[in-house]
């Protein structure tokens, strides 16, 4: 059977990421979900109880940069630790397996489809953000002042507005609400990122959450992108 072709400019492949995490000491497998082009969306593991959760992220983070060069966001690492050796089962017969933490799969994610900008009258716009959850497609619209602040501002409560009508049945039976916080562009490192922060309202709890995303076509693009970072796993991993 040929190889796989490379993900990445450094000529790794899913397959070989995966036999890599495999041999780190404590792991029983390894699953790595990636984008076209190479970028680690999430990476899931069975361990034993021989190394912490903790130190097993840190020795994916280490192998991953030593191995390929690939620099991957500790979140992104998902930890499922055996209570016993490999084969050992509980009283059902069934291995028992602790997470640290549960996970949404990748493919059950919010989607970005696009968005649409509208000149309403002098000074004011409306945006409308696309999304696609399970394949059907949601829609959210805010109007604001057209100036620019106002208008990443606006571009971000539509994105949670997109996010509320797709995953509204569960928001409503959980009593979750999403409150935008602000939107920010700072220059670092000879780029631009946008951050965006969300309040989570949670029946008495509230949750700061927070995303960031690189500019690199339009601010826009870019506010969705980072709204979306933000929101979307802790939202789902709320059912």
């Amino acid at each position: 059977m040929p190889s796989p072709e490379p993900l990445g400019t450094g000529g790794w492949t899913i397959e070989g990421a995966e036999r890599l995490l495999a041999s780190l000491t404590g792991v029983l497998s390894a699953r790595v979900v990636a984008r076209p082009g190479g970028e680690i969306d999430e990476i899931h593991l069975l361990t034993t109880k021989e190394v912490a959760p903790k130190q097993t992220v840190r020795n994916v983070e280490s192998a991953l940069r030593a191995h390929f060069d690939l620099a991957v966001d500790h979140r992104k690492i998902s930890v499922a630790q055996t209570s016993g050796t490999p084969g050992n089962a509980d009283e059902s017969g069934e291995p028992a397996v602790l997470q640290h933490p549960a996970r949404p799969l990748a493919e059950d994610r919010i989607l970005f489809v696009g968005h649409h900008i509208e000149t309403e009258r002098s000074h004011r716009v409306r945006i409308r953000v696309a999304v696609e959850w399970r394949g059907e497609r949601f829609e959210g619209s805010t109007a604001g002042a057209d100036l620019p602040r106002a208008r990443y501002e606006t571009t971000a409560s539509a994105t949670i507005a997109a996010i509320e009508s797709a995953l509204s049945p569960h928001l409503e039976e959980q009593g979750i609400a999403l409150s935008l916080d602000g939107v920010k562009l700072v220059d670092a490192f000879d780029q631009q990122f946008v951050l965006v922060a969300v309040h989570a309202i949670h029946g008495r709890s509230i949750t700061a959450l927070a995303g960031a995303a690189t500019v690199e076509d339009t601010p826009d693009r870019a506010v969705i992108l980072a709204t979306l970072q933000a929101t979307d796993r802790w939202v789902r991993g709320r059912f």
